[in-house]
């Protein structure tokens, strides 16, 4: 009950100061970074005893006799269980927390620019909190991750477009995004401020775990290279709406600072730094099928989305297509470094389900399909094409395993090409990229997932020798 009462005003205080300070829908960037610079260790606070807590509560996890195995042990959702109930406790009262590591151990024993062997891994931690269990604050949420990363980037010593690890950035221990949500009108609107990733909400891919390279695995590899829209783990200051005025449409659009150095203007996280040019942000969705009227993306689904899955006895063959768009303002070299204004890229997705082998269930086929496009003026890698098929549960026995299959296209614009011909360098084209991976789910809480990869014109260059990857991820949940 005093938890209670000091989230209660800890929240109001935040909000009510936020209100005056902001007074305005216009200013409430511009007064932001005087506002969080003031109140980000209040924030911290918050934060910091929550993960202490986690960890002390983790303490109990293990099982009560380790001497003898456990098919519990095995079946849990989390490798330290539920924390003696504590887990569960938490969730009731509205706290979630996740809490994993990962890592990408992959190497090229010939082509590319260098042959190495590169392990990128990732400890990251999130914590959600509901205000309608927990102070009866009906459509307030608040969600905040960070997390610490290290390695060599593979990709870079290969020299290609596309990113054979979707986890690769820069090595950091950063607090990456958290934001503040409220719903209106029966989740039908959606409000969120605070520091975002942009690429986790436009641009992401709709299958993107099924896949370690970065254009498939995450989002399309050259938003921030063209048009310089935030990611994980380096969030920009922005403010979000979502309107859904039916259970299988969508609208959004959002600003975000368009940092263009987030790691070094911002190494943290904490500082609130809003930077350089801001993006303008918008994407328009429609989803049908049973159990699809609502993308994880997208938030709290609206009134006529069911809590539960539909229980349905026919086969299910649910898919999703979405358009958006980033615009951008500030200025931009072309190939010889003269400076223009602004600089846009669109892009087109869609998802569906193709074969079911059996009804009620999602096992069978899935395919997907993307694509980008930004002017070749300003952006040298100006068009990207993602292609890719899941097969979900390939073998009865294995009911959560997944092959996955997957085709990246990625093309140096013209003018950036012709200019680095005319100064005597390798007239370029575009990369090629393929992907073959198996999802071994050994057990809830541990993926195993070993990848073969092969790129085909290492980074628009046809005369570095063609490059394949071999390697693993995995994934522990504590």
């Amino acid at each position: 009950m005093k938890n209670k009462h000091i989230l209660l005003c800890l929240s109001r205080s935040f909000i009510h100061t936020a209100i005056r300070r902001c007074s305005n829908a216009i200013t409430f960037l511009q007064c932001c970074p005087k506002f969080w610079a003031q109140q980000r260790n209040i924030l911290l606070y918050f934060i910091l005893p929550l993960l202490c807590g986690a960890a002390a509560e983790a303490q109990d996890a293990l099982p009560s006799n380790p001497g003898r195995p456990s098919t519990e042990f095995s079946s849990r959702q989390y490798l330290l269980g539920d924390w003696g109930g504590e887990r569960s406790t938490l969730a009731e009262k509205g706290i979630t927390f996740d809490f994993f590591y990962i890592t990408d151990l992959q190497a090229n024993p010939s082509g590319g620019l260098q042959q190495r062997q590169a392990g990128w891994e990732r400890f990251r931690g999130t914590i959600d909190i509901n205000f309608d269990k927990m102070i009866s604050w009906r459509g307030l949420s608040f969600h905040t991750t960070g997390l610490w990363q290290s390695g060599p980037n593979l990709g870079g010593n290969i020299g290609t477009l596309a990113n054979p690890s979707d986890l690769v950035s820069q090595h950091t221990t950063r607090l990456d995004s958290f934001w503040v949500q409220q719903v209106f009108l029966h989740n039908r609107i959606r409000v969120r401020a605070g520091q975002l990733a942009g690429l986790d909400l436009y641009g992401l891919q709709e299958y993107g775990g099924t896949w370690l390279m970065e254009p498939l695995g995450y989002a399309f590899g050259n938003l921030f290279g063209s048009i310089f829209e935030s990611f994980n783990p380096a969030g920009t200051p922005g403010a979000e709406i979502l309107v859904a005025p039916t259970t299988h449409f969508y609208v959004k659009s959002s600003v975000m600072a368009g940092n263009r150095n987030p790691y070094q203007q911002d190494p943290t996280g904490t500082n609130f730094a809003i930077r350089n040019s801001a993006n303008f942000l918008f994407e328009a969705g429609y989803l049908w099928g049973v159990n699809r009227c609502w993308p994880t993306e997208v938030g709290p689904p609206p009134p006529l989305c069911t809590d539960t899955p539909v229980v349905t006895t026919a086969k299910t063959y649910p898919g999703a297509v979405k358009f958006g768009a980033i615009y951008n303002g500030g200025k931009f070299p072309n190939p010889q470094g003269i400076q223009s204004s602004a600089n846009y890229l669109i892009y087109g997705m869609a998802s569906q389900a193709l074969f079911r082998a059996e009804e009620g269930s999602s096992r069978g086929l899935d395919a997907t399909f993307g694509f980008d496009y930004s002017p070749g003026d300003v952006s040298r890698e100006n068009v990207q094409i993602t292609a890719g098929a899941r097969i979900n549960a390939p073998f009865e026995s294995r009911r959560s395993d997944r092959i996955g299959i997957g085709f990246v296209y990625s093309k140096i614009s013209d003018p950036f090409r012709n200019f680095q011909a005319l100064l005597g360098g390798p007239l370029l084209g575009s990369e090629k990229t393929f992907e073959l991976n198996y999802s071994l789910q050994v057990t809830p809480y541990w993926l195993i997932q070993p990848a073969f990869q092969y790129y085909v014109d290492v980074g628009g260059n046809s005369a570095i020798p063609n490059a394949p990857t071999l390697g693993f991820r995995t994934k522990i949940t504590f």
